[in-house]
């Protein structure tokens, strides 16, 4: 346990304020979101405006992280919650929230190098985690940062604890039969009669595709491609440089190549509800590309900029957002892990 770790003289603060958490998670939330929009607000404001704005980024990330933690041990062990069962995991979260702080501090203490060799350490790092959840763990689909605890949720709901297994009693869909197996709906969970499904319920967890080792191949190696892409991106980048186009036409190769094998495998394996949100995430994260130089220099920096300048002056209210964005931009093209931290 957390708390047990910790030297005496700091238990009694931090059984104090879990204390405080567990009764006001609301209040909590507020105070974490209020505090992570400052860092929208920063850009610019100040003379080390990058450091301070992803100090104030990475802080309030790191408190929300903490908090949940603090929240499943006091309330929620008896969940089994996936997210805080692994410690690298929670050690992969950590490094996402804090690597342009990371980032930005080392070029202002080391220079160019000190940068680039804890760029090169961070994705190390972060490359063998992931394959030792992959390759040990055997997870499909590696799902990093760890999402945040729909605190609301749980705590609406009251949960009976049948030895190591929770059922949520106010949501619970349905029951199989002893007897015959059959998935029966539960009267609670019908509905109004003028919005109800007739369609018989199937359970909610059961898988009606096997993977077949082919399938099973094809996934590892997906994800393989895709924990190694910023390696290999180093790479090509240290041999070739900034403006040339390899590490740029590798990477989104890896991408492509990746996402294929994925998708090619959707009609042979069933996919959990965060596995389809990553995927989709990923296939999003290639509009990053245009943001990517040589590309953005190439081809795509004046065409943005002109957009921003023309909804600045054509949308009313419009420059309250364009304006930040311009002024930003700059910051988080050349900021290495906005733009390939994956």
């Amino acid at each position: 346990m957390v708390i047990q770790s910790l030297p005496a003289s700091v238990r009694p603060y931090l059984e104090a304020y879990m204390q405080w958490i567990t009764t006001k998670p609301q209040v909590i939330s507020d105070i974490e979101s209020t505090v992570r929009c400052l860092s929208y607000f920063t850009a610019g404001r100040f003379g080390s405006s990058s450091l301070t704005s992803e100090l104030i980024y990475s802080v309030p990330n790191l408190l929300i992280l903490l908090n949940d933690h603090l929240l499943y041990t006091a309330k929620y062990t008896h969940l089994n919650l996936p997210q805080f069962q692994s410690q690298i995991k929670i050690w992969l979260t950590i490094i996402e929230y804090t690597e342009a702080l990371i980032e930005v501090g080392a070029k202002k203490l080391w220079g160019e190098r000190g940068k680039w060799l804890l760029i090169l350490v961070v994705q190390l790092f972060k490359s063998v985690m992931r394959l030792i959840l992959v390759h040990h763990d055997k997870e499909r689909i590696t799902i990093t940062p760890i999402p945040p605890l729909n605190r609301e949720k749980l705590s609406s709901l009251t949960f009976m604890t049948l030895g190591n297994l929770a059922v949520p009693l106010q949501h619970s869909v349905g029951f199989r039969l002893g007897r015959s197996g059959t998935f029966v709906r539960s009267v609670n969970a019908s509905g109004p009669i003028q919005s109800r499904i007739w369609a018989p319920l199937k359970p909610e967890n059961e898988d009606t595709v096997t993977e077949s080792p082919v399938t099973k191949r094809n996934l590892l190696i997906a994800e393989t491609l895709y924990i190694m892409k910023p390696i290999i991106h180093l790479t090509t980048f240290v041999m070739k440089g900034n403006k040339n186009w390899l590490p740029w036409v590798t990477a989104l190769t890896l991408d492509l190549v990746s996402l294929h094998l994925i998708s090619k495998e959707t009609k042979h394996t069933v996919y959990t509800k965060e596995e389809k949100e990553e995927i989709t995430r990923r296939r999003i994260s290639l509009l990053l590309y245009i943001l990517r130089s040589p590309f953005y220099d190439s081809c795509s920096k004046a065409r943005i900029f002109a957009l921003l300048d023309g909804l600045s002056n054509n949308i009313p209210l419009a420059r309250f957002v364009a304006e930040p964005i311009a002024k930003y931009l700059p910051h988080w093209q050349k900021t290495y892990f906005y733009m390939w931290s994956r």
